[in-house]
């Protein structure tokens, strides 16, 4: 009993580090696509992460901010009014 009483803090790191291992996602894998609502133009926001220079999802829940595709009738990825903060990618047609 003794010994597994030494044994609770390393099996309570170990525990710990595999939560933090489970909740460490990836920065942005999802394909994703958005139209600037100015110029109908469309950029790759692929592995791009939001940002003050990158582009941002305003609050905006009836419209979309980036799609699957580059395409208006693709699948929805993000809710929101799509912002251009910075240079990005053209999607490639």
């Amino acid at each position: 009993m003794k010994r597994l009483k030494n044994l609770l803090p390393a099996i309570a790191l170990l525990v710990g580090a595999t939560m933090a291992m489970a909740m460490n996602f990836a920065d942005n894998p999802t394909i994703r696509f958005a139209e600037d609502p100015d110029t109908h133009v469309w950029y790759d926001l692929t592995g791009i992460t939001p940002g003050a220079s990158t582009y941002e999802c305003d609050y905006a829940p009836t419209e979309t901010c980036s799609r699957e595709e580059d395409s208006n009738s693709s699948p929805q990825v993000e809710v929101g009014e799509f912002v251009k903060n910075g240079s990005l990618p053209l999607a490639m047609p």
